[in-house]
C-alpha cells in the first residue's frame, strides 16, 4: 500500500561500483534485444559541453527554447504539455511549451529504448530530453548519453530516484491499472487472472515490455501481484503468467491509441493509472462507457524520469527542465492528471485535495507494493526472458 513518507529504495541501492558489475553483465542483452548499438568509452565524450555540470544560464536558455526537441513526452503524457508551458513561464523563457501547437517543442513518439538510441547516435537536432521507464534509466548510465547535470533538489531523492552520474531524476509514480471500454466488453476484468478468461481472448492490449518502460513496469506489476509472498517480486511467474496469455491467445496486436479504444478496436488496455484516467476523461464525455481498476491482486508503484542528452545543443534549457522538474510547481503540474509526483510519495509535497479529485480511491491500492530500487530486473533479463519465453508461446 502506498504511504506517503516512506523512502523505497533509500537503503538498496548500492555503491556504484558494485551495480556497475552487476548492470555490466546484464546490459548487453538488453542492447542486443532493442539494437542499440555500442560505442567505445573513447568515443563517448563526444558532443559534451565543457560547462555541463554547472548551473544554467537562463539567458542562454531563453535562445535556446525557441526551438527544441524532446522525445516520448507528448503533451498528455503526465501532463508535460503543462509542464513544459510552466519552464516557459517560470523563468520567462517567452516560449510556448505544447508540443500539440508545434511553435517552440516538437516531440517525437519513442519508447525508452528508442530514447536512449537516440540520444547515442543522433548528432543534428538530437532530442533534448526524453520520459522513460525507471528501469531504463541504469542502460542510459552504462551508455554514456547523459547530461553530467544534477538540479540540487535532487539531494531530497533516494539513490534510486536519481542516476549516480547526472542526467536523469524520477517525476512521478503510477501503477499499471486496466482499462475497458464497456460499451464493448460489459463485464469488465478486475484482476490479473481475470484476463486469461475466454471471454477477453484477443482483446488485451499492453506495451512491449522489450523496448518499453510501460511495457516492464506491467511485467513487473504481475511480479509482485502473482508472489506467494507479499512485499516480494517473482519475476518467475510473471514470465509463467504471461506465457500464458499468449498461449491463450488473449492479446490484442491491433496498434492502441485512445481513438482505437473508442471505437472498441482494443477495449481493454493495461497501462499506467494516471494514462488510463486520461483517456476514460476523454472517451466518456463522448458517452462511452468506461472501467478503470487496479488488479485485485495487486502491482507496484513503478516511477517515470526525466533524462536529458549530453549532446544537446541546448543544455541550458535542458538543466532548467531538470530543476523545474524537482520544483514543487514542476512536480504539481504531473498531479493534476493522475500521476502522484514523487515527492509527494516521498513526504516531502503537499498536494491539495482538489488536485487528487482525478485519482482513483486509496482504496484501489491497497496490494500495491513499494517501488524496490535496485531489486527492480535489469530491463536486459525481462526482455532476454520475454522474447525467449512469452513471444515463443504466440500463436
Amino acid at each position: 500500500m502506498y504511504v506517503p513518507g516512506y523512502v523505497p529504495g533509500q537503503q538498496s541501492r548500492t555503491p556504484q561500483c558494485e551495480s556497475g558489475r552487476r548492470s555490466r553483465r546484464l546490459i548487453p542483452a538488453v542492447l542486443t534485444a532493442i539494437a542499440l548499438p555500442l560505442v567505445s568509452c573513447s568515443g563517448s565524450d563526444a558532443g559534451t559541453p565543457a560547462d555541463a555540470s554547472a548551473p544554467a544560464d537562463v539567458t542562454a536558455a531563453k535562445e535556446q527554447a525557441k526551438s527544441f526537441r524532446t522525445a516520448g513526452m507528448p503533451d498528455d503524457w503526465i501532463n508535460f504539455g503543462e509542464f513544459y508551458q510552466s519552464v516557459c513561464d517560470t523563468y520567462e523563457l517567452g516560449c510556448n511549451g505544447f508540443a500539440v501547437e508545434a511553435k517552440n517543442r516538437t516531440d517525437t513518439d519513442m519508447s525508452s529504448a528508442e530514447e536512449i538510441a537516440a540520444f547515442k547516435n543522433e548528432t543534428t537536432n538530437a532530442p533534448m530530453c526524453s520520459d522513460i521507464g525507471i528501469a531504463f534509466g541504469q542502460v542510459a548510465e552504462e551508455e554514456g548519453v547523459l547530461l553530467d547535470y544534477m538540479p540540487e533538489a535532487a539531494a531530497e531523492l533516494p539513490d534510486a530516484y536519481k542516476s549516480a552520474t547526472g542526467g536523469w531524476v524520477a517525476t512521478a509514480v503510477g501503477v499499471i491499472s486496466i482499462i475497458t471500454n464497456t460499451s464493448v466488453v460489459p463485464s469488465p476484468p478486475k484482476s490479473f487472472a481475470d484476463l486469461l478468461k475466454p471471454e477477453y481472448k484477443g482483446k488485451v492490449s499492453m506495451s512491449n515490455p522489450i523496448t518499453s518502460g510501460t511495457g516492464q513496469a506491467t511485467v513487473f506489476s504481475t511480479a509482485a501481484a502473482l508472489s506467494t509472498t507479499k512485499g516480494e517480486f517473482d519475476l518467475d511467474a510473471a514470465i509463467d503468467y504471461w506465457a500464458e496469455f499468449f498461449r491463450l491467445g488473449q492479446r490484442n496486436d491491433a496498434e492502441y491509441s485512445a481513438a482505437a479504444f473508442e471505437r472498441g478496436e482494443t477495449p481493454i488496455r493495461l497501462a499506467y493509472d494516471f494514462v488510463n484516467i486520461q483517456t476514460a476523461d476523454l472517451v466518456k464525455n463522448k458517452g462511452i462507457g468506461v472501467d478503470i481498476t487496479i488488479p485485485e491482486e495487486g502491482g507496484v508503484w513503478s516511477p517515470s524520469a526525466t533524462m536529458c542528452n549530453k549532446k544537446t545543443e541546448d543544455p541550458d534549457l535542458a538543466k532548467l527542465v531538470l530543476d523545474h522538474t524537482l520544483s514543487d510547481e514542476g512536480q504539481l503540474v504531473f498531479a493534476r492528471v493522475g500521476a502522484r509526483p514523487v515527492l509527494y510519495t516521498l513526504g516531502k509535497l503537499e498536494v491539495p485535495e482538489e488536485l487528487k479529485a482525478s485519482w482513483l480511491p486509496e482504496a484501489e491500492y491497497v496490494n500495491v507494493a513499494e517501488y524496490p530500487g535496485d531489486e527492480w530486473p535489469n530491463p536486459s533479463v525481462v526482455a532476454e526472458r520475454w522474447e525467449n519465453e512469452v513471444l515463443t508461446e504466440a500463436g
